[in-house]
């Protein structure tokens, strides 16, 4: 069945008992699951992956006007958890606070356990009348055990695409459509038309990318010589040298562009997607983070476990990985200097050298926040890791204020409340596909790499509204499963 007026798919969402409906990219998921909330009787329960989904389901839920008691909306983790601690008896869940893999995986098989024997069938009852879950394509093999416990006792329509199933679940395999979803989930409709692109008055790049979906689903080569003036393709060299200049100025070319920028980049390179961002520091480019950062903690327990001896140069190779203009050398050799009674430095640094000189003295760790934010506010550095800058001080103040909490956790701690409160992107963003999925952009510059199977490509092709550039060996590309 295919899209037609918003009211008829609302109404059939509505009374799905169990079914799915799969949703290519901008083609109004979110807008429709609001309005099955508004046309459902009862109370649904609205789940979705990310705080992120959360927010911008929130804000289409409050544009339409959909009273709050029709609906409960959370994270799958989030819910799960709330239900599988409240009984810890009947699900066997020993922890509250999750802090790996690990433990969220413990909380999904605590949460399938309560709800599959039957415990809270009459709370579940009570609280709701049917269940819409979102991103489905994005769920674990737990998750989904959770998933067919609950529509075994509430109806469910689950929402997803099966080609933006990018998530790596560390070893544990995302549901297959065709395996798992299907025969759970049978579907009920599809959502084709490409309202995104039409909204933003360009529905040429909209009928294009239904095009390019249906060779991608059909496993076909990606021929960018079919693409509407909006998309462009460019030759990316083999060699890194030239490849790299390739990439630096085909961004800096469109600086001039009207809207917000990303790069999409190696999927599997975080530390080259970094690079490019430095290379444009000064354009005002800033590198989408992780909030698992491998960098970031790595660098604060650097800084945590750092003698006074050391201290000093652990807070330099925090800060040249976020920013340039550090001049890390000329600033030690100054320090120095200072300690030794000179004035080497002076005229450069100004009374940086006095913090600097501090930090590597006893209690100095206090220092450290001052020392970044000068640093930060010098006029010859240029930023491009803000999120990750910005992290290690939130992380720095709150270990400062709470000394019993080591770095690493207080780090720890503001990501999490980070992920809760949802992340600004800047104007000018490098990430990549999983960085960036579920994300709008006027502008995509779209940089070939091997590590990019068909699904990255969808994601990153659909991320656009009004341009797409792509760098790329060749105009016909064949793309790994």
């Amino acid at each position: 069945m295919s899209d037609g007026a918003d009211s008829t798919i609302a109404e059939l969402i509505a009374s799905v008992k169990k079914g799915s409906v799969i949703a290519a990219a901008g083609c109004g998921k979110t807008e429709q699951i609001a309005l099955a909330a508004k046309v459902a009787s009862g109370r649904r329960l609205i789940l979705t992956h990310t705080h992120a989904g959360v927010d911008a389901l929130r804000q289409r839920l409050k544009d339409h006007g959909v009273p709050s008691n029709n609906f409960r909306l959370d994270t799958i983790g989030g819910w799960c958890l709330r239900y599988a601690a409240s009984f810890p008896k009947r699900s066997g869940l020993t922890l509250r606070e999750p802090k790996d893999d690990g433990d969220w995986r413990a909380i999904y098989l605590a949460a399938a356990k309560l709800i599959g024997g039957g415990a809270v069938d009459r709370v579940l009852a009570a609280s709701y009348s049917g269940v819409f879950v979102d991103e489905y394509q994005d769920c674990s093999a737990d998750q989904h055990a959770v998933m067919i416990s609950l529509a075994a006792r509430l109806p469910m329509c689950v929402f997803g695409d099966h080609l933006q199933a990018i998530f790596d679940f560390k070893g544990q395999a995302p549901v297959d459509w065709k395996a798992d979803v299907f025969p759970a989930f049978p579907e009920a409709t599809r959502l084709t038309k490409p309202w995104r692109w039409h909204k933003a008055e360009n529905p040429c790049l909209g009928n294009w990318l239904e095009d390019v979906r249906t060779a991608l689903d059909e496993r076909r080569e990606l021929d960018l010589r079919t693409g509407p003036d909006c998309v462009t393709w460019d030759w990316l060299p083999d060699y890194d040298g030239p490849r790299q200049s390739k990439i630096t100025a085909t961004c800096k070319s469109a600086m001039n562009l009207d809207g917000r920028l990303i790069v999409i980049a190696d999927p599997t390179n975080l530390e080259g997607r970094a690079q490019i961002a430095k290379r444009l520091a000064k354009q005002g480019f800033s590198n989408i983070e992780p909030l698992d950062c491998k960098s970031l903690f790595s660098s604060a327990k650097a800084i945590e476990n750092a003698s006074d001896a050391t201290r000093l140069q652990m807070a330099l190779d925090f800060l040249v990985k976020c920013m340039i203009g550090v001049d890390r050398s000329p600033f030690k050799t100054a320090v120095a200097s200072r300690k030794a009674g000179g004035k080497k430095g002076t005229a450069q640094f100004g009374e940086l050298v006095d913090l600097g000189v501090a930090l590597a003295g006893p209690g100095g760790e206090r220092y450290l926040l001052d020392f970044f934010r000068e640093f930060e506010r010098r006029s010859n550095t240029y930023m491009f890791r803000r999120e990750m800058f910005s992290a290690m001080r939130s992380g720095l103040k709150a270990h400062l204020a709470e000394e019993s909490e080591s770095l690493v956790d207080a780090l720890r701690h503001t990501q999490n409340r980070v992920r809760h409160a949802g992340r600004v992107i800047a104007r000018r963003s490098v990430g990549s596909t999983l960085l960036v999925k579920g994300l709008e952009f006027e502008h995509a510059i779209v940089v070939h790499s091997p590590n990019m199977n068909r699904k990255d490509w969808y994601v990153a092709l659909t991320r656009a509204t009004q341009s797409v550039t792509i760098l790329a060996p060749q105009e016909r590309l064949r793309l790994p499963d």
